[in-house]
């Protein structure tokens, strides 16, 4: 049976397609997991909607107001560090590493993991925190997100920002009257609106400031915001997270939004996000090109190097006494890290979520699996590289399937663009 041509496909076929593309090549196996786990929550309508922006302008607070309940941590001098994920549920907070463990804690001790005054520029390695919480907001299956603040002294919680803005198919961007927009929250909006697509832009702090000056900064932000995303009309969500006051109307919108065309948003918010693994699908095929016409020479001394760290794994796998799921998941992160450090090429695992208190694989098995974890590495890259490869065939084939991926992830991507400018 033919497929239909790619003009004529839905989102979701165009999704499924470039999945099966991606997935096709070990060059870009990290862009096509990013493509499965979008086409899954398209699936699934799993929608993610996020509070975003400068660092103090009191997201979490605001995020607090809309939950209807004290679940994140606020204050005076508390900076977010961490990502937290809200999701509907009775109460219990998990806190997941970036090693791969996951740990339940008491919510009395969720300010530990998730403050940048206790957890500075995440020394403890948190990868995000699992928040559940019987909020009436969420029990459509939404999750929230509050994320750290862009634009303070600690450059990781910017880092983390960026990261996760990618993920958002709905943004709450957080302004505030006590500061009028600066280049900081332009950069980051103009980065988001390329992944999220629906924006609600709320003022907060308007308690501190008079009518007459809440109408003039909103007046202010209205112009910019209108310049900015290309609208002739922005509607901007005045609140004070204090108070409470206009936080229900900016509730009541999003939650309408979101019930009645939540299918569309979902659909936009993945085609934007499908665009973006595309490009970095693309410019990983250019530095796999880069890499394999280098001279022999300096290709072989790269494959030693990653020899070398496989040689080191191996001797510490063989002297290891336990923890062994926790190591293997290291060893995984540190061959991703040298793989972009030697040749420019992103090299994806994934890390096994683990328990604590899970039992543990024994020796033998964890030997066994680092050393084919080094092996299958090895004959990837010698693969996919064509290293020392002498065969005129085998290379002509190599170069004509990379020619032909390159033009159907170009041709999905065009597409995708041509309707985005539609709606």
């Amino acid at each position: 049976m033919l497929e239909k041509p790619i003009r004529e496909m839905t989102t979701r076929e165009k999704a499924a397609r470039a999945y099966r593309l991606l997935s096709e090549d070990e060059a870009v196996r990290g862009q096509a997991r990013a493509a499965r786990t979008l086409l899954e929550k398209l699936e699934d309508q799993d929608m993610t909607v996020a509070v975003v922006g400068q660092f103090k302008r009191g997201k979490s607070a605001l995020s607090n107001r809309i939950l209807g309940e004290d679940v994140l941590p606020v204050g005076i001098v508390p900076i977010t560090s961490a990502v937290t994920r809200v999701k509907y549920g009775e109460r219990r907070v998990e806190v997941r590493y970036e090693n791969g463990i996951c740990e339940e804690i008491p919510e009395s001790d969720l300010h530990r993991f998730i403050s940048e005054q206790e957890n500075r520029n995440n020394e403890l390695g948190v990868a995000e925190v699992v928040l559940q919480a019987p909020s009436g907001f969420l029990k459509s299956g939404l999750t929230f997100v509050d994320t750290p603040g862009v634009g303070s002294f600690h450059k990781n919680n910017t880092e983390v920002a960026y990261d996760h803005m990618k993920e958002s198919d709905a943004v709450i961007f957080l302004l505030s009257v006590d500061s009028p927009i600066n280049q900081i929250e332009i950069d980051f909006l103009r980065n988001t609106r390329n992944f999220a697509a629906r924006f609600y832009f709320a003022v907060n702090k308007i308690d501190t400031v008079s009518p007459a000056d809440l109408g003039e900064y909103l007046k202010y932000c209205e112009s910019v915001l209108e310049q900015l995303m290309g609208e002739k009309e922005i509607r901007i969500f005045p609140v004070s997270a204090r108070t409470g006051e206009g936080v229900e109307e900016l509730k009541a919108v999003i939650q309408a939004d979101l019930g009645e065309q939540a299918r569309s948003i979902m659909e936009m918010s993945t085609a934007k996000k499908l665009i973006d693994v595309i490009d970095r699908a693309v410019e990983q095929l250019d530095f796999y090109w880069k890499a394999m016409n280098m001279e022999y020479k300096e290709l072989d001394r790269r494959f030693e190097e990653i020899e070398k760290t496989m040689t080191d794994i191996r001797a510490r796998a063989a002297a290891c006494e336990g923890g062994f799921h926790l190591h293997l998941n290291e060893y995984k992160m540190e061959l991703s890290r040298r793989v972009k450090e030697l040749f420019g090429m992103e090299y994806h695992y994934d890390i096994d979520m683990l328990k604590l208190g899970i039992l543990d694989m024994d020796r033998q098995t964890f030997v066994q699996k680092t050393e084919e974890l080094c092996s299958d590495l090895k004959q990837t890259l010698d693969r996919i590289l064509l290293y020392r490869e002498e065969n005129a065939y085998t290379v002509c084939h190599r170069i004509n399937a990379i020619n032909r991926l390159l033009r159907e992830l170009r041709r999905i991507r065009d597409s995708l663009a041509q309707d985005l400018s539609q709606t």
